[in-house]
């Protein structure tokens, strides 16, 4: 079995602290990719001080993947091709295993103790290897903290402390779609405004109706099913929401395009990457049944039927006592991993304090600057929040309305970079496509901007893009 490391290394080495290890969560995301694909975004801070080392857990990716052949199929035959294929590898992919690579990975890398950065199902990862190595740690961040009495459910079969779910925690993206909902009727700025609900709810009987003339990427039509899904999918992130709300606007209109492009871009991005590395969907199936599989409850057996049982699942989290308590931090607008979950991983890891973010999405670090500063305060200067700290949702405006108007604003400097990326890879030459981009940051409007991203042909945006082409081209 081989596990993939990366490591970039620390900008000011005269002061580097050491290395700070990274999960994305998933389980099955790819820490290979968020130290080089994002790791751009993080504080200069962390870059200065730390080499930022990323792994790709067992099953995941660049390691010893997990294989189920065509996942085009059903799912029963599918779980039977990652038996078939995988049988001897899938006992070994658990939570407890992967802690304990981390605990090699930190001597390998020569600290004396882990500093860490863990998202989502990192939570779990890192409160394990806590519970596993309460000595080896130096500094854990925990964003987006799972139910750490999850693992209840694999001694008796109770869903005490789990809500009803035997997975890593209860998730509410109905909550935050009704933050999406309300905040889009508080803003002239939401396109799906100002009876954003009453839209939705319509858009679901009649969306079939509307065609996708303007993107040929995808069928002829959208379906209910598939505006859920897009919906749903949206929640994880609110840069996703603007064009959320264009595509839930133009669907009302009669025009599926807008609805049909965020839906393949978040497939695949756009362009279309058809070709990855990573096997995210194989990997967080196996990754949960090395988990789960073979205990109490009926969601983990039909789940897992036929998996190889494991003898380690994952376990309920306990105190532990760490040099520095550790630090969890809950979203309150989270759909994936709920905010209320923070506070009760820090009672259960005992050393440890919470902070609340206030926003909406998945996870809070690199999307408010009151958790960022408290994220880099820890990790470099291992200065501890107070316990319960809460940042506001936006840093600088405190209203709804100014909130709203906020969040649902497309963001021009972001999209800058993203626009010239898009039309080098549509085929315009690198200059061509800079001066493309400025020109429709200056002169586009929110609704255009997000066509030129999604790359829906809209004809007001066609005719925007030939005169600013020509421009270019002259210029």
């Amino acid at each position: 079995m081989s596990i993939a490391i990366t490591r970039r290394p620390a900008a000011d080495e005269p002061h580097r602290i050491g290395s700070l290890v990274l999960n994305p969560g998933g389980p099955g995301g790819s820490g290979v990719d968020l130290a080089w694909g994002y790791a751009s975004l993080f504080p200069a801070a962390l870059l200065d001080r730390f080499d930022l080392v990323g792994f790709d857990p067992r099953g995941v990716s660049r390691s010893t993947p997990v294989d189920c052949g065509d996942l085009e199929r059903s799912f029963r035959v599918v779980e039977r091709d990652c038996v078939a294929r995988s049988g001897d590898l899938l006992p070994y992919v658990g939570t407890q295993n992967a802690a304990r690579d981390m605990e090699q990975l930190r001597k390998a890398l020569g600290d004396a103790q882990l500093t860490y950065l863990g998202f989502s199902y990192g939570t779990a990862l890192g409160a394990v290897y806590a519970n596993l190595f309460p000595a080896s740690v130096r500094a854990l961040v925990l964003d987006g903290s799972v139910d750490p009495a999850a693992g209840e459910y694999n001694v008796d079969g109770t869903v005490v402390g789990s809500y009803g779910s035997p997975f890593y925690g209860v998730q509410d993206f109905g909550g935050t779609v009704d933050v999406f909902l309300q905040l889009c009727d508080a803003t002239r700025s939401c396109s799906a405004g100002p009876r954003a609900g009453d839209l939705l709810d319509d858009l679901y009987d009649d969306v079939e109706d509307a065609g996708t003339d303007y993107f040929d990427e995808w069928d002829a039509t959208v379906t209910a099913n598939q505006v859920d899904g897009i919906v749903t999918s949206a929640m994880y992130n609110t840069d996703l929401w603007a064009p959320l709300a264009v595509g839930l606007a133009d669907a009302a209109e009669g025009d599926a395009s807008t609805l049909a492009a965020l839906g393949s871009f978040l497939e695949a991005g756009y362009p279309r990457e058809e070709h990855s590395t990573d096997n995210l969907t194989e990997a967080n199936l196996a990754i949960y049944c090395a988990d789960f599989a073979g205990r109490r409850g009926a969601f983990a057996v039909e789940w897992c039927r036929g998996w190889p049982e494991t003898a380690e699942p994952i376990p309920p989290i306990t105190a532990v006592d760490v040099a520095t308590p550790i630090v969890v931090i809950g979203t309150d607008g989270d759909p994936a991993t709920p905010g209320f979950l923070a506070p009760r991983m820090a009672v259960a890891l005992g050393d440890a304090v919470s902070v609340r973010w206030e926003g909406a999405g998945h996870t809070a670090f690199l999307n408010s600057a009151c958790v960022d500063s408290i994220v880099v305060s820890y990790l470099v200067d291992l200065t501890v929040p107070k316990n319960r700290t809460r940042c506001g949702f936006t840093d600088d405006v405190n209203t709804t309305v100014a909130r709203a108007a906020r969040v649902f604003a497309v963001n021009r400097d972001h999209f800058l970079l993203r626009l010239t990326d898009v039309f080098v890879a549509e085929g315009s030459p690198a200059g061509e496509a800079a001066c493309l981009a400025a020109g429709m940051i200056a002169d586009g409007t929110d609704s255009q901007l997000v066509y030129a991203r999604l790359g829906v042909q809209q004809p007001e945006y066609l005719d925007l893009r030939r005169r600013l082409e020509r421009g270019c081209a002259t210029g």
